[in-house]
Parts: structure tokens; C-alpha cells; sequence
């Protein structure tokens, strides 16, 4: 029998190591999980219509974003790292890297990620008409 010639390691199965220093300890500390990170790379000021807003968001492990609703805007999720749950009206969602998720004016709609990696998305919003 010969020995393999490598191992692969699936980064949505990897585990962080914890620690009272390391960051995944920091997270998982009672108090606010809403931690998450937002990156703007399109206000509504800067395109030609107006009405176009987009930007990148990462949740960090164990945590959630606030959530927010707004009934003049639809939004579409492109998720491009991790994996994490996606809420909208009470309902819920497992979405991973590749997904899409349509958010339609109205509901109330918010991110989580109870995992040991960083969910990561980038999103756009537009004005209805």
C-alpha cells in the first residue's frame, strides 16, 4: 500500500484554537455580538442614478449584524467566503460561499454566523421607483 501524496484540509471545516488571548475567545465573550465589518465601495452619491449602494461586509465567528429593514430598497447578497445564516421575517436560511440571497423591499433582515470562520459578503442595494 503506498502512502498518499497529500492531504486536503476543507477551510469551512477548520476549527480555531482557543484561548483566553486568541480573537475566537475575544468574540465569544458575554455582551454585544455585533461585530462585523463594512467596506462602502459605492455610496448613492457617486452613481449616476442616485439610487445605487454597494459595499463588502465580513461577520466575524459568532457572531451577527444588527439587521435593518428598508421598504424603498431591494438588496442582493453575494456571499463570497464562509458560511453563515441568513434571516429575513422570522424565516431563516443556511448560505454559504457562491450563494445569492434577494432581499425584497420590507423585511427585516439580518446575518449571522455561529462558525469558526469569517462570513463574507458583498452586497448592492437599489432605490425602487
Amino acid at each position: 500500500m503506498t502512502e498518499p501524496k497529500g492531504q486536503l484540509i476543507k477551510g469551512d471545516e477548520l476549527e480555531s484554537l482557543e484561548g483566553s488571548s486568541s480573537f475566537a475567545a475575544l468574540l465569544r465573550e458575554e455582551g454585544d455580538d455585533i461585530r462585523r465589518d463594512v467596506f462602502m465601495l459605492l455610496n448613492p452619491k457617486d452613481s449616476v442614478s442616485g439610487r445605487l449602494q454597494a459595499g463588502i461586509t465580513i461577520v466575524y465567528p459568532g457572531c451577527g449584524t444588527r439587521g435593518h429593514s428598508h421598504g424603498d430598497q431591494e438588496e442582493v447578497y453575494f456571499f463570497t467566503r464562509g458560511k453563515g445564516i441568513m434571516g429575513a421575517d422570522g424565516e431563516e436560511w443556511g448560505v454559504k460561499a457562491g450563494d445569492t440571497f434577494y432581499v425584497k423591499p420590507g423585511p427585516f433582515h439580518t446575518t449571522r454566523n455561529p462558525y469558526d470562520m469569517p462570513l463574507e459578503f458583498f452586497w448592492i442595494t437599489i432605490k425602487v421607483e
